[in-house]
């Protein structure tokens, strides 16, 4: 099933500060996240909304995620250094 990838600025944002080593491999992580959403989650947690959001960790990083069947979107929403 085919789904539209929309990223948050704020996530557009952190990834142009990162060094470049970094911003190639979070940007193959989202391509792994658009090709197989619920394949690339590591863990899942409820946000503030009660919504289950997904998480994938990478490169030291966590992508949060939303997988919106209803208008067959994943919303990238969050990215940040992951808890080690």
């Amino acid at each position: 099933m085919n789904y539209r990838l929309l990223i948050a600025l704020e996530v557009v944002e952190f990834l142009e500060r990162l060094p470049a080593r970094h911003r190639r491999r979070l940007r193959g992580a989202i391509e792994s996240i658009h090709r197989d959403p619920r394949g690339s989650s590591d863990a899942t947690e409820t946000d503030e909304t009660g919504r289950l959001v997904q998480i994938h960790v990478a490169d030291d990083f966590a992508l949060v995620y939303w997988i919106d069947d209803a208008d067959r979107h994943i919303k990238v929403l969050d990215l940040h250094a992951a808890d080690r």
